[in-house]
């Protein structure tokens, strides 16, 4: 039991509520995110289906249903956003992204501030960023019809 000063009452924990406050202490909070699917601002895709974005990678280059050239610029392969897309997004496993990457269908650059850059000013550019970094230079496209942070958006990770 302690004393609380300020009012001059006793403050009563409990066993189990010291046990809760101690686990809580130890253990690291982690917190779901979502990958953003970005684009240039005066890009023609609005949003992206999952199974089409699929099918467009499977060839070499990348070509949307109406014929659009597209690349997708995307931070290191071993980034939490960006294996989240490899798999759900492409259907690819770690060693596919890096068949991709040699294909040139995908770019890697070091930072979510320079998938931005370039996606900003390359029109047939699709990025994928940490929704904590969108920035008002691009644009976010529903997947599968959803945006980041809405429940059931495609692609949330760890």
């Amino acid at each position: 039991m302690s004393q609380n000063f300020a009012t001059g009452h006793s403050l009563r924990l409990s066993v189990r509520k010291l046990a809760l406050l101690a686990l809580l202490a130890v253990t690291p909070l982690t917190f779901a995110k979502d990958a953003a699917v970005v684009v240039a601002k005066n890009s023609k895709i609005k949003a992206v289906q999952s199974a089409t974005f699929i099918k467009a990678f499977k060839s070499s280059p990348a070509r949307l249903a109406d014929g659009q050239e597209i690349v997708l610029v995307v931070t290191p392969l071993n980034t939490a956003e960006t294996q989240s897309v490899g798999s759900k997004l492409l259907a690819q496993t770690p060693q596919g992204l890096s068949q991709m990457v040699a294909n040139r269908n995908i770019i890697v650059v070091d930072s979510d501030a320079e998938v931005i850059r370039l996606v900003s000013s390359t029109p047939n550019a699709v990025g994928v960023v940490d929704t904590y970094s969108i920035t008002s230079e691009v644009v976010v496209v529903k997947v599968d019809g959803e945006l980041p942070l809405e429940p059931g958006y495609l692609l949330h990770y760890h």
